[in-house]
């Protein structure tokens, strides 16, 4: 059981991902923003398919999961997770996290359209916030809504980014000219979430681990891994910097190039859900 909470946390983030990937960059089967939907889309194959179903899947098996987890961790009784979910703080977050991805799920897979693309854009923001209001943000008791805050913002920043990403990488879009209009769409998009997602994350590890030294972060386990994180983020963040150089020449991104980076980000989600389930230096 070591690994469910990890992985139930992976579930959630990579869902979370996906959604808001796609209320960045809508997808559509012509490509064409043919909705109004106010942003350049992505074509729809069977690759990009399967991944909004999956991550619709995500969303609705990783809070069940999470509150499996929960009930075994508290030994509490099936007849008593009403009571559980009414009257704790982590029960009444976890019921708003539910809605949020279930209205999220079924907003993922829709075909593309101007109500579809708002109702998944206010979905997956809520699936953020709900996100924001679980973890080590809801035991901050000196700044919660400072906490809660950056990690909303870390999360929608980070889906916005790199959810958006993997849907352009995984719609074929490659080493084609035709192509540079949404490469430049999206690039605005990261140039505006790739800061929004160091900042926050910067400031939710000063609020976990600021009073700690380099010391005391190398002795944690939950210190090891934020110190991988930062340094995995710090090379997508290279990686992304090249390609966008490659746009402002008036090309587009390498292809290979981009994959790995996709890659590179999926670790540091991993990382992250591995990292959530631990205790911060000084806890």
């Amino acid at each position: 059981m070591e690994l469910a909470g990890p992985i139930a946390r992976l579930l959630l983030y990579a869902g979370a991902t996906i959604a808001m990937g796609r209320a960045t960059m809508p997808v559509t089967p012509s490509g064409h923003d043919d909705h109004g939907t106010g942003t350049a889309p992505v074509g729809q194959g069977g690759a990009v398919r399967a991944a909004l179903w999956s991550g619709a899947l995500a969303l609705i098996l990783a809070p069940l999961a999470l509150l499996m987890l929960q009930q075994q961790a508290l030994e509490v009784a099936a007849a008593d997770l009403p009571g559980l979910l009414r009257d704790t703080t982590w029960g009444r977050g976890w019921t708003w996290l539910a809605m949020a991805c279930v209205a999220a799920a079924v907003a993922l897979p829709w075909r593309a359209s101007r109500a579809a693309a708002w109702a998944l854009r206010l979905s997956a923001l809520g699936v953020a916030v709900a996100m924001g209001g679980l973890g080590h943000a809801a035991a901050d008791d000196q700044w919660p809504l400072v906490s809660r805050a950056l990690d909303a913002a870390h999360v929608a920043g980070m889906g916005a980014w790199i959810g958006a990403l993997t849907l352009l990488v995984l719609s074929g879009v490659g080493d084609d000219v035709a192509t540079a209009g949404t490469w430049r769409a999206f690039s605005r998009t990261a140039t505006v979430m790739a800061p929004i997602v160091v900042l926050s994350g910067v400031g939710s590890a000063w609020r976990r681990v600021g009073a700690s030294g380099p010391a005391a972060l190398l002795a944690n386990d939950y210190g090891q891994l934020l110190l991988l994180k930062m340094a995995l983020v710090s090379v997508v963040l290279a990686v992304g910097y090249t390609q966008r150089r490659r746009l402002g020449a008036g090309g587009v991104p390498v292809r290979r190039v981009v994959q790995r980076e996709v890659v590179l980000a999926a670790v540091v989600l991993a990382v992250t859900a591995w990292m959530t389930g631990m205790e911060p230096p000084g806890e």
